[in-house]
C-alpha cells in the first residue's frame, strides 16, 4: 500500500511540475504588417471608435472600464497587453472577448477581419500613435 500511495506522489507531481509553467509562444504578426505602417491616428482609432469607445461601452460615465475616446485616454488599458489580452487572445470569447457577443452590446459582435488584421499589426508595433 505505502508503495501504491508513492508511486501515485510521485506520478502527481512529476505532471504538475511539467504542466504548470507552459506558455505558448507569440504568433507571427500577419504578413500585412510588413508592408503597411499600422498607428492609432491613421487606422485604428476609426476601429476603436465604431467598436469600442460609443454609448454604453468605452466611454467617461459608463460602466466598461476605460475612456477609448482617444489615444491618451487608452494609453493605460495598453500597458501589460491588457487590450491585446481582452481584444486579441479572448476574441472568440463571447463573453470576455471585446468586443462582446452580449445583445446589450451597441456595437458590433466581431471585429471584421480586415479590422482584427489591423488591431494585429499595431499590438505588434507597440500602439504606435
Amino acid at each position: 500500500m505505502k508503495i501504491n500511495t508513492i508511486i501515485v506522489f510521485v506520478f502527481i507531481s512529476l505532471v504538475i511540475s511539467n504542466c504548470t509553467y507552459d506558455k505558448l509562444p507569440e504568433p507571427a504578426p500577419p504578413e500585412f504588417c510588413e508592408t503597411v505602417q499600422v498607428t492609432y491616428n491613421d487606422q485604428v482609432k476609426e476601429i476603436i471608435d465604431k467598436s469600442c469607445a460609443l454609448a454604453g461601452c468605452h466611454l467617461a460615465g459608463t460602466k466598461a472600464p476605460g475612456d477609448f475616446s482617444s489615444y491618451q485616454l487608452m494609453k493605460p488599458y495598453l500597458k501589460d497587453n491588457e487590450f491585446k489580452f481582452y481584444v486579441i487572445d479572448l476574441k472568440d470569447d463571447p463573453d470576455v472577448g471585446m468586443p462582446p457577443d452580449w445583445d446589450t452590446n451597441p456595437g458590433p459582435k466581431n471585429l471584421t477581419d480586415e479590422q482584427f488584421e489591423i488591431i494585429e499589426c499595431w499590438v505588434s508595433n507597440n500602439y504606435a500613435e
